[in-house]
């Protein structure tokens, strides 16, 4: 087992891959193998340090035009043994440095319900088509403009139980920090009541990257169908993960248009189209159920890479 030291001022539990890990945190950085650094901040993080070092960066990508990673590497001495953990390259900015590659939001719902069970999970849904709209900041382009949509046709807001910040009504009872909710705990009543998720994904319309967060794992671990509001080819880049949709029940064409408010209105077309099939939770349980056997082999290949990189 390695000895870790954690940064006492570049180190954020929640974005550091070490969590996923069988390691021991020590007190003393001269007792340790590594130091680890989980930060976001635009400080010069490697000055200094001579001992290895396990870095993370693993709830956003690493975008080329971001001045506050150019400052951590800048500081970063070429010869320091450095493992970056990440959900995309780091060639960029380390293009000579171990980097493993994980999808985090994937694994941290595996760990959070399948091994430490900090929510409940559901396993079996109603019969009739009933919509789970759980959004985040409402001022995304996929998030409040889509609500009102939905809101606005009486027969999906008949069949709609949805909760948003800033918006008055909310059937859960989360707890935020700073207005960010990490999407855990959730009130299970909330898939008790439904059985399909429309996801309003972090990434809509400013940035192309493929970006799944806990937002689609948390409806794959509840056994939820979903239509996904993100960026242009979300759920084909999700099958290439080993995931199926759900294009045999209902459109998806949805996914291939690049026009983000056609593609807005394409997806509202998706959801009148199920609110009027007559389509049964039962007709979506063995995509269902491959896709949370899905999430859970997927998250056991990233710990056994994150173990073996150590």
């Amino acid at each position: 087992m390695i000895k870790v030291f954690r940064h006492p001022d570049y180190y954020y539990e929640l974005e550091s891959a070490t969590r996923f890990a069988d390691v021991q945190y020590v007190d003393n950085m001269d007792s340790a193998d590594y130091i680890a650094i989980a930060s976001s901040h635009d400080k010069p993080v490697f000055k200094g340090l001579t001992k290895p070092v396990l870095y993370s960066y693993i709830r956003e990508h690493p975008y080329t035009h971001d001045q506050y990673l150019k400052t951590q590497f800048d500081s970063l001495n070429p010869t320091l043994n450095v493992k970056i953990y990440s959900i995309g390259s780091f060639d960029k900015f380390a293009p000579n440095k171990e980097n493993i590659i994980f999808d985090n939001f994937e694994l941290d719902c595996y760990k959070r319900l399948f091994v430490d069970k900090e929510c409940e999970v559901i396993k079996n849904n109603l019969s009739s088509p009933q919509f789970l709209f759980l959004g985040g900041k409402p001022e995304k382009a996929n998030r409040k403009p889509l609500l009102d949509l939905l809101l606005s046709d009486p027969t999906i807001k008949n069949k709609l139980t949805w909760s948003m910040f800033g918006v008055n009504e909310s059937p859960d009872k989360i707890e935020r920090d700073s207005n960010h909710y990490i999407g855990y705990p959730y009130d299970p009543m909330l898939y008790k009541m439904t059985n399909i998720s429309i996801v309003a994904e972090t990434h809509f319309s400013d940035n192309q990257e493929f970006h799944p967060t806990e937002k689609i794992y948390r409806a794959i671990a509840n056994m939820h169908p979903f239509i996904i509001v993100s960026t242009p080819y979300f759920l084909t880049k999700l099958h290439n993960k080993g995931y199926k949709t759900f294009n045999t029940l209902f459109d998806e064409f949805y996914d291939m248009e690049k026009d983000h408010s056609k593609r807005l209105l394409q997806v509202v077309s998706t959801i009148k189209q199920i609110c009027t099939s007559d389509l049964l939770w039962s007709d979506f349980q063995s995509i269902c159920k491959h896709n949370l056997n899905t999430l859970k082999e997927n998250s056991l290949k990233s710990i056994k890479v994150i173990q073996e990189s150590l």
